[in-house]
């Protein structure tokens, strides 16, 4: 038995729970995985409260880990062996343990000069921004895009790789304090999104053209902004609806011909050739210091329960984790 956090319902940070898992031997193509560290997400929120849907419940909730390999199917062919440290950001929820048995297919070698906690902080939000910028809309030298959630853990790998791209990063944050964050990890301006003046500050920007390009985790809040900032065939991405979904409508993207677009990690990535090759170039970015990884806080794994409420209640932002001792 392993502990083990899960929901049997949606809801708030109450529906959490600690149990004890029998998780089994490792079978065929299986390997059984001792967790050091798992890496918080906005998908574990809304999975939690049921924006984003769960196969069955009750499950165990969390999509990002990284262990050791202690025991191994009978038919790995992927080159495993006990030992090997390996981490994860695309397999079905179920992080939130102290062991897993997880398919190979979803396992990612990771360097030896690569701390377990930089990865757990990382390897999903880098793989995310990998497709948001280069894929979801590909940004080119001297594009100007606005990134909503820009001193958060993904908007500010995204802001990194946008800068690294060239491109002119406009952060939008719910703060002013928090616009110093933003300038800090590669925005070129930064806006307050609650401020009354946020889009004649981008079309000041602009020169009156709008952006290219709006990345948008936070949703219905944020949307008529990001629809305002956008310039003539701008592309709205969202890829998360923290505040809940954002109305769109086709009079809205005839306006400008306008495209919108919702993404997921989970199509993107869904193969195993393009998970290795983009957990590949987020490493070498790591190590080049061309993405840095900036851990905020490191939760125990028996404050799980706190680091959700944390994350309702925004008391924490940035790259965060679970440690497990």
């Amino acid at each position: 038995m392993v502990r083990a956090v899960q929901i049997k319902r949606t809801g708030g940070p109450e529906v959490l729970e600690f149990i004890g898992k029998n998780i089994g031997e490792p079978k065929d193509e299986e390997v059984l995985v001792r967790h050091t560290a798992i890496g918080l997400n906005r998908y574990d929120l809304e999975h939690r409260k049921g924006f984003r849907k769960i196969k069955d419940l009750p499950s165990v909730l969390g999509v990002e880990a990284v262990g050791v390999v202690e025991k191994l199917g009978k038919k790995i062919s992927d080159g495993l062996k006990v030992g090997d440290r390996v981490g994860y950001c695309t397999a079905p929820p179920g992080a939130y343990c102290e062991k897993r048995v997880i398919h190979q297919k979803y396992l990612i070698k990771i360097p030896d000069e690569i701390p377990d906690e930089t990865v757990a902080a990382v390897l999903f939000k880098g793989m995310t921004a990998h497709y948001l910028v280069n894929q979801s809309y590909k940004i080119k030298p001297s594009t100007v895009v606005l990134v909503h959630g820009a001193s958060g853990g993904l908007g500010q790998i995204i802001c990194q790789w946008a800068k690294n791209k060239k491109s002119v990063v406009i952060g939008s944050v719910s703060s002013d304090e928090k616009m110093k964050i933003a300038l800090k990890n590669g925005c070129t301006y930064a806006v307050n999104y609650n401020d009354k003046d946020c889009v004649s500050k981008i079309m000041e920007i602009t020169q009156n053209k709008g952006v290219g390009a709006v990345y948008d985790p936070i949703g219905y809040a944020t949307s008529k902004l990001s629809f305002e900032s956008l310039g003539k065939f701008g592309i709205y991405v969202s890829y998360g609806q923290i505040s809940g979904r954002a109305p769109v409508s086709f009079s809205l993207l005839s306006s400008r011909s306008l495209f919108a677009t919702g993404t997921s990690i989970y199509h993107y990535k869904h193969d195993r050739f393009t998970l290795a090759l983009t957990a590949m170039e987020i490493f070498e970015m790591v190590r080049k210091k061309l993405l840095t990884v900036r851990i905020n806080k490191k939760y125990k794994f028996d404050e799980i329960i706190k680091a959700h409420r944390d994350m309702e209640d925004r008391k924490v932002s940035g790259l965060n984790i679970i440690k497990i001792s």
